[in-house]
């Protein structure tokens, strides 16, 4: 982050869960320009597709990083929680569900939000990913 901060007329990346005092980028979707929000980071993920897989459970996004979609800002990164569908011990199914449930909730967001950076997701991708989660046995 210091290369960013103490750069003189140089343009860096840095992570917005990091970015600090340095100015962001407004970036132009279609005819607008978007300010980076924790909002416009989700609506991006919301905006773009889901990566076609054999299982309906495993989802992937497909960033739109050219969405001229309203309000997105499409320079995000994406991370993933990756867990298994089947485990042989009911007990540990039951765990990592719970797990991968409570990352999944407002409750979790807001943590991950307030630790890490993160901007939470929406509530429809949220039922999505709870939806897969279900699917764990």
């Amino acid at each position: 982050m210091s290369a960013v901060a103490n750069g003189n007329n140089t343009i860096g990346y840095a992570d917005a869960s990091r970015v600090g005092d340095p100015s962001v980028a407004a970036l132009q979707v279609g005819d607008e320009f978007v300010d980076y929000s924790t909002e416009a980071a989700a609506a991006v993920i919301d905006a773009s597709p889901l990566v076609e897989r054999d299982n309906p459970n495993d989802l992937v996004v497909d960033v739109d990083r050219t969405s001229t979609a309203p309000g997105v800002y499409p320079l995000v990164l994406v991370s993933y929680l990756i867990a298994c569908e089947d485990y042989p011990d009911a007990d540990q199914a039951e765990l990592v569900a719970a797990y991968l449930a409570y990352m999944a909730s407002p409750e979790g967001q807001a943590a991950a939000a307030e630790s890490a950076g993160s901007a939470p997701l929406s509530a429809d991708f949220s039922d999505r990913v709870l939806e897969a989660v279900a699917s764990i046995r």
